[in-house]
């Protein structure tokens, strides 16, 4: 290994290189969750009532009330459910996602029987054909995200290999915030289609930063140069999932709470896949053409 190539990190010194095996190791890692998920429920992951279809009662309560218990007064009786806890300020209550046949009036008399009297609710209920429809069209809005990043990113650097490593490290951000999705029991839903759709321009951002400096700062070599990017790229980020993880620790609704969490999980994919492999990848290319 040339001593060129080689870098300080907290008193070690070792081949820049080596660090495009641990955003590989943690793709490939994601890859295996999406596939076990597959081979286990017949679905890459999770999806919400608009994708998948079905009723959620949103129901209110005077008093905190657990998931467990919930679940435990319905289960037997409606089948299969889902329970998310509400949270707000000074608010109680939970989501129940259940089967579009089952009765919501049946559920709502089957809690108060069990003692969880619901103060208030909403029905919300999508039809098979419908969640189709929405299922469809998230789909095509991921695959026009990706087409038109690739498209906007040649256009402004003129280079494929520039293209190929910013759509790669999008990819990953991709897979692996899915891949924490089905880990941590988010659902892929309308509301976190929003989420990926941010995530993946932030994660181009970061990669269009990274491009930038290595192109102009020409009067700086190419190991200072992606540092220089590495601090500006690693405070942008660290400030946004500041900011998201407020959002998880304050009570708020849990379309935000949802939104919070794919974006926390999101950024920090993108600081491996940007700073271990896209960084990497570009300083090898750029001292393979023999600049300093």
């Amino acid at each position: 290994m040339g001593e060129a190539k080689k870098i300080d990190l907290f008193g070690l010194k070792f081949d820049y290189r080596l660090l495009a095996i641990i955003p590989v190791a943690l793709l490939l890692f994601s890859v295996f969750v999406l596939v076990n998920q597959y081979l286990t429920t017949g679905e890459w992951f999770q999806r919400g009532i608009e994708l998948k279809g079905g009723t959620m009662l949103n129901i209110k309560t005077e008093q905190a009330v657990s998931a467990a218990r919930i679940e435990g007064a319905l289960s037997n009786d409606f089948g299969k459910v889902i329970i998310r806890g509400l949270r707000g300020f000074g608010e109680y209550g939970a989501s129940i996602e259940m089967d579009s046949s089952v009765n919501y009036t049946a559920v709502l008399s089957r809690l108060d029987s069990s003692g969880i009297k619901a103060v208030d609710f909403s029905v919300e209920n999508t039809g098979p054909a419908l969640s189709s429809v929405f299922w469809s069209q998230a789909q095509m809005a991921i695959l026009l995200a990706f087409i038109f990043m690739g498209i906007i990113t040649f256009i402004v650097f003129r280079t494929l290999l520039t293209s190929m490593t910013t759509m790669l490290s999008a990819v990953a951000d991709m897979i692996v915030t899915m891949a924490f999705m089905q880990i941590f029991g988010i659902e892929f839903s309308l509301a976190s289609l929003g989420a990926l759709l941010m995530m993946l321009g932030y994660s181009v951002d970061t990669d269009m930063m990274l491009n930038s400096r290595l192109r102009k700062e020409t009067e700086k070599g190419v190991g200072e140069r992606v540092e220089g990017a590495v601090k500006t790229g690693l405070v942008m980020t660290l400030t946004s999932i500041g900011a998201v993880g407020a959002l998880l620790i304050t009570p708020v609704p849990e379309a935000l709470v949802e939104i919070a969490s794919i974006l926390f999980i999101g950024l920090s994919a993108d600081i491996v896949n940007t700073w271990m492999f896209n960084s990497v990848m570009l300083r090898w290319y750029f001292e393979t053409r023999g600049a300093k």
